[in-house]
């Protein structure tokens, strides 16, 4: 959309790109990997130029990926539900076929000689890879060059940019991300994509750039929530979790849509960011819920949630000492080697954390365990957590964006999922469901029903 042009987002009528109806297509002979990807690649031609999302298209690659995925289902030999899926790589993400330069001039046409563990779970599944999104620098630097979908004056978010654009704008049904602060939930928020940043470690992280490693996670963008898990649940039961963690729980086949019982409806300290009309959407959605059977506790109703949102009251602070200690290495190294290719919004990240002691971050560790308690207990007495995923649509301009409702699922590393079901003055805006550690398949069937249901086309 052009940035003179006045944005007119409906989630009612907006069609995201889905893969897992036309894999019927595919095993009836009426469509063809090869056919599916030549529409995403046509898409890509028409809105690449500006939106700019790609850090580096492998399209000769990516037909040739296709056709060997065509030839299977031809012979009733499909590897995997993603074979044949064309995919988006964020560029912190190791691919040995395409460059990986993690947004920085420091690794300008650096090539990696294996992929990270993901990507190889996806590669052997069939995946069709695409392409590399962009990222900022290092996932935490100044904005990158890629423009919102929805209306090119807007910022998709940071800083898994590209890959919610690509989805969010249609080009592909999926895409891979990062988050270690809001760079899943965020963006897909600001862009009008499907994600899940799921429990920390349950999809393994190796060959993945990480600044933050005990907040570090890997998203996934998708068209619709069938994808998102689908994508997810080949990634882990190829590559399993993060060393030392389980992976993640659930079955291959998407859970099936199920009602929520009772929501935990948190405004965290994003609420007094909100603008009025986005506020005024997220409470159309919960009495909508409410009318429907689903019942809302907030923290006039239980001293318990109150106790919560007072501490999630400083997540901000918290999420600043844990990520800022942890990226010291080995971005103080890279600063040290070239400052001039550093940005400057993570020059200033990296002096904040040169300030901050080992008894500070040992601080924040405790007080970190404190809450996943507080979050632990809640979770037990309710099907999730729902609250917004940016406290407004995307801000005219190419700053990120807020993060704060994020910070809280990141420090803790419980799972969240970003719907794209709310227009606010023409552009998306998300809601976030954060569930239970490990309870990604529960929060994902709860999600299905909300998103799913007739219950917003009414």
């Amino acid at each position: 959309m052009s940035p003179n042009s006045v944005p007119s987002y409906d989630p009612t009528t907006w069609r995201l790109k889905t893969f897992f109806k036309a894999v019927v297509d595919f095993l009836d002979g009426s469509d063809s990997p090869r056919d599916y990807l030549e529409r995403c690649l046509e898409r890509i031609v028409r809105r690449e130029s500006e939106v700019m999302a790609f850090a580096h298209l492998n399209i000769e690659s990516a037909r040739a990926q296709a056709d060997a995925a065509t030839k299977r289902y031809r012979l009733g030999h499909a590897l995997s539900s993603v074979d044949g899926l064309p995919i988006g790589i964020k560029d912190l993400i190791e691919t040995r076929d395409m460059p990986t330069e993690f947004g920085s001039e420091l690794f300008t046409g650096h090539r990696p000689i294996r992929d990270a563990a993901v990507v190889a779970g996806l590669r052997a599944g069939g995946a069709v890879l695409v392409g590399k999104t962009v990222t900022i620098t290092f996932g935490g630097g100044d904005p990158a060059k890629t423009r919102n979908p929805h209306h090119t004056s807007r910022t998709p978010g940071g800083s898994s940019s590209g890959s919610a654009a690509v989805v969010g704008g249609a080009m592909l049904p999926a895409a891979l991300g990062t988050h270690a602060r809001g760079s899943t939930i965020r963006p897909a928020s600001f862009c009008g994509a499907f994600a899940l940043k799921p429990t920390y470690g349950a999809i393994n992280r190796q060959g993945v750039f990480s600044a933050a490693e005990s907040m570090d996670h890997l998203g996934t963008f998708a068209g619709s929530l069938s994808d998102m898990w689908i994508i997810a649940r080949q990634m882990s039961k190829s590559a399993g979790g993060d060393p030392g963690h389980p992976g993640l729980y659930g079955g291959s086949r998407a859970p099936k849509p199920t009602k929520p019982a009772r929501l935990i409806r948190l405004d965290t300290a994003g609420w007094t960011q909100t603008d009025a009309a986005s506020k005024q959407a997220f409470e159309d959605l919960i009495n909508l819920l409410a009318g429907n059977g689903v019942e809302i506790f907030n923290r006039e109703d239980d001293p318990a949630i109150a106790a919560y949102e007072d501490e999630l009251e400083s997540m901000p602070e918290l999420w600043m000492h844990l990520y800022r200690f942890e990226m010291r290495w080995p971005m103080l190294q890279y600063r040290d080697y070239d400052r001039s290719k550093i940005p400057p919004r993570l020059l200033r990240g990296l002096d904040q954390g040169e300030g901050l002691t080992q008894e500070q971050y040992r601080a924040a560790l405790v007080k970190r365990a404190y809450v996943r308690g507080l979050h632990h207990e809640l979770a037990s007495r309710a099907d999730g957590f729902i609250t917004l995923s940016s406290p407004g649509p995307a801000p005219v301009g190419m700053d990120q964006g807020s993060a704060i409702f994020n910070e809280s699922s990141s420090v803790l590393g419980v799972p969240a999922i970003s719907l794209p079901l709310l227009a606010v003055n023409g552009m998306p805006l998300g809601i976030q469901l954060q569930g239970a550690l490990h309870g990604d398949e529960r929060l994902t069937a709860c999600a299905r029903w909300i998103a799913e249901t007739e219950l917003l086309k009414t």
